[in-house]
C-alpha cells in the first residue's frame, strides 16, 4: 500500500493530494514555530536571542540554496495604512515599518542568491491619494533610498554590490526628486550582484505604453525595420532592461487577489502569483521561506519532466527494496592476478 501511494506521488506530484499534504506541514510547521517563540521570548535573554535567530535564519537559507533559486522577486507592498490604523500609530509611521520591511527583505533575497527585486513603491494612481499623505510618501521614499544607496556602496555592509534602480514615469515627479534620484543611481551604478528596481510611480500600462513609443520612435528613425520588432525586442525597452520579460515570484500582501496594475507583462508565463492576508509590516522572513521552498520544489519537478525523467525514474531503484537480490557464486569471478606492483613514496 505505502509502495503504491509513493509511487503515485512520484508519477503526479503536483496532484491534489501533494498539496493537502504540504498545507497540513506548513500547519504544523507554523504550529511549533509558535511554541518554540513563546519559550524563546519568555526564558532566553536578549544576546542569546539575537544569535540563535540568526543561526536559525542562516540555516534556512542554507537549506533554501541547495535547490533552484528564483532570479526575479517582486513585492506588492499593501497594508502599511491598515497596520497604522490598527496599532494606533501615526500613518508615517506605518510607511516607516513597512520601508523596514522592504530594506529587510531585499538584504534577505540577495543573501539566497536572487538576482533581482523589484517592489511597488508608487502607483501612478497614487497621487489621487491625499496631499498631506502623498508627502509623506515621497520624504520617507528619498530617505529610504539614500539609506540603501550608502549602504550599497559600505563594503563592509551585506548589501554591498547591489544596484539601485527607479524605474516608472519619471515626469510625474518634481525636478528635485529627479535629480536626487540620479544621483542615488550614480552612487550604486557599478553594482554587479545583485539589482533592486524601485517602481516609483510605475504602473504596467505606462510601462508598456513607454517601450511601444520608444519602438514607434526608432522605427520612424529607421533605426529598425518593422519585422523586427517582436515581444523580445519590445521587452528591451521596458522599464526594467533584462528581467522585463520574467517574475518567477509575485508576492502581493494584506489578502487583495488583484494585482493593482502591476507586472502585467512581466508575469505572463511560469509566473508563481502569492496572496499572502499578512499586513506588509508584519510580511515575516519564514513567510517568504515557505514561498521559496514550494517554488523551488515544482520547479524541480518540472526541470525533472523536461528531461522527459520523471521523479520515479531517479527514485525507482530505492523503492525496489523488496525485490530479493542475485546472489553471485565465488566461483564464478575472474581469477587473481598474478602480481601486483606497489610504488609509495
Amino acid at each position: 500500500m505505502m509502495l503504491a501511494r509513493a509511487t503515485r506521488f512520484l508519477e503526479d506530484p503536483l496532484s491534489g493530494g501533494f498539496q493537502y499534504v504540504y498545507s497540513a506541514v506548513s500547519n504544523m510547521f507554523f504550529f511549533l514555530l509558535n511554541i518554540i517563540q513563546v519559550l524563546y521570548n519568555s526564558i532566553l535573554p536578549k544576546s542569546t536571542k539575537g544569535w540563535l535567530h540568526k543561526l536559525f535564519q542562516n540555516l534556512l537559507i542554507a537549506i533554501i540554496s541547495v535547490g533552484p533559486i528564483p532570479e526575479h522577486v517582486s513585492f506588492i507592498m499593501d497594508g502599511n495604512r491598515r497596520f497604522a490604523k490598527s496599532n494606533n500609530i501615526p500613518l508615517q509611521r506605518g510607511h516607516e515599518a513597512g520601508g523596514f520591511t522592504l530594506l529587510t527583505l531585499v538584504y534577505i533575497c540577495k543573501k539566497m542568491g536572487v538576482r533581482c527585486v523589484s517592489a511597488y513603491a508608487f502607483s501612478i494612481e497614487n497621487f489621487n491619494r491625499p496631499k498631506e499623505e502623498v508627502e509623506t510618501l515621497m520624504t520617507l521614499f528619498n530617505v529610504k533610498l539614500e539609506e540603501f544607496a550608502n549602504r550599497a556602496s559600505d563594503f563592509k555592509d551585506p548589501l554591498y554590490g547591489s544596484k539601485l534602480k527607479v524605474v516608472g514615469d519619471r515626469s510625474l515627479l518634481s525636478l528635485d526628486t529627479q535629480k536626487r534620484l540620479d544621483e542615488v543611481e550614480k552612487l550604486t551604478e557599478d553594482g554587479q550582484e545583485f539589482t533592486f528596481y524601485v517602481c516609483f510611480p510605475y504602473t504596467a500600462r505606462n510601462d508598456i505604453q513607454h517601450a511601444i513609443y520608444l519602438k514607434s520612435k526608432s522605427f520612424q528613425a529607421k533605426e529598425i525595420e518593422l519585422e523586427n520588432i517582436t515581444e523580445e525586442t519590445l521587452s528591451r525597452d521596458m522599464y526594467l532592461d533584462e528581467f522585463s520579460n520574467r517574475c518567477d515570484i509575485l508576492i502581493r500582501t494584506s489578502g487583495h487577489k488583484r494585482l493593482s496594475d502591476y507586472m502585467l507583462w512581466q508575469s505572463h508565463q511560469n509566473t508563481t502569483i502569492e496572496f499572502v492576508s499578512t499586513l506588509w509590516p508584519d510580511f515575516s522572513f519564514i513567510q517568504m521561506f515557505l514561498i521559496f521552498f514550494r517554488w523551488s520544489f515544482f520547479t524541480t519537478i518540472q526541470e525533472f519532466n523536461s528531461k522527459d525523467k520523471s521523479l520515479l525514474d531517479t527514485f525507482s531503484p530505492g523503492l525496489n527494496i523488496l525485490e530479493k537480490r542475485k546472489s553471485t557464486s565465488i566461483n564464478s569471478l575472474p581469477d587473481p592476478p598474478i602480481s601486483v606492483s606497489v610504488l609509495g613514496k
